[in-house]
């Protein structure tokens, strides 16, 4: 979501605050919350979380016999020193590793990451002639046009882009949009910086046109109900995300769906969306990057930084690798 935030500013011009200036997100940890007024449904949350594997830890060891240990970090795109202060150890590893790998290597390259989303235009904006006006129900439009988080100024611009692209954009705090245009780094920047600083080749997994296309395929009906429905939900944005960056600090972030699923009742469209999430955004992508992610760790010394999400569940890249053959164990 983070990279798409960032390309989003990047071709709409959003003006950015000095660094100094960037603000900071403010927000309400909704588990925090359930588990002090309703503890039945806390303890339910937390015991669907705990029934998914491999969600202990954000480091992993990566180890097969005759080869020098890689590591696997789940990551969060976002600019919280929370997160981007990363785990104890980190820079060291980074800086004996043999390549670091991310999702994407544009991440570490703001010219290379503008360059592929110009590349790659004709998946984010709608066809010529088409609006996105002409898809969304004129009762919704307001909602879109007046979220809170869409930045100042924004509002006139979104015509041009695919449903996809307006969703993912909204369901980030306008906070953290203000930061990374600011000129704020995420974590998974620091990490490619830091590499590219010690010498050491930044490589990805995926390519952006990869990213574009599987956000791009979800056909055009459940693109524009996923925006209605972000639109909808955008006063608890930030209260999602600070969750979120929570959960992440705590490595509880299988608790993140049992969650919303648990405050937010499933309707049939967003039950829709979420299995093409689960499905096309996770479970496909996880087993691409596994299998993509082999090779680089038989080399050795590999450290691997994904999004955390991609990590847990019995589809997983860390049970996805055990089942290649690796031992891979918790580290942090």
């Amino acid at each position: 979501m983070r990279f798409i935030v960032a390309i989003v500013i990047f071709l709409l011009g959003c003006p950015a605050a000095y660094a100094q200036d960037a603000p900071a997100c403010s927000g309400n940890n909704l588990l925090e919350q359930l588990r002090l007024k309703e503890s039945t449904k806390y303890e339910a949350v937390m015991a669907k979380a705990k029934a998914i594997p491999n969600g202990e830890a954000i480091l992993w060891k990566i180890e097969r016999d005759g080869m020098t240990p890689s590591h696997l970090l789940g990551t969060a795109h976002v600019t919280d020193q929370r997160i981007t202060k990363g785990p104890e150890g980190l820079e060291v590893l980074i800086a004996g590793a043999s390549k670091v790998v991310l999702e994407i290597a544009e991440l570490g390259d703001a010219q290379a990451m503008a360059a592929a989303a110009m590349r790659n235009a004709p998946l984010m904006v709608m066809p010529p002639g088409e609006s996105l006006w002409d898809l969304v129900p004129d009762e919704y439009e307001s909602l879109i046009r007046e979220s809170p988080n869409l930045p100042e100024g924004a509002a006139g611009s979104l015509f041009g882009y695919r449903p996809w692209v307006v969703s993912m954009m909204l369901a980030v705090p306008l906070c953290e949009q203000a930061r990374e245009a600011s000129g704020l780094k995420s974590f998974d920047e620091l990490i490619a910086g830091y590499a590219i600083r010690q010498g050491v080749e930044v490589v990805g997994l995926e390519t952006v046109e990869e990213q574009f296309k599987t956000l791009s395929g979800m056909d055009m009906a459940t693109q524009v109900t996923f925006l209605i429905e972000t639109a909808k939900n955008g006063h608890r944005t930030a209260d999602d995300f600070e969750t979120l960056l929570a959960l992440y600090e705590s490595r509880q972030i299988t608790a993140m769906m049992p969650l919303m699923e648990m405050i937010e009742p499933q309707t049939e469209a967003s039950r829709k969306i979420m299995a093409y999430m689960e499905t096309d955004l996770l479970i496909k992508r996880n087993h691409i990057m596994a299998e993509r992610a082999q090779p680089l760790i038989d080399k050795g010394s590999a450290v691997i930084a994904i999004g955390a999400l991609h990590l847990p569940g019995t589809e997983g890249v860390v049970e996805l690798l055990r089942k290649a053959g690796y031992k891979v164990t918790p580290v942090n």
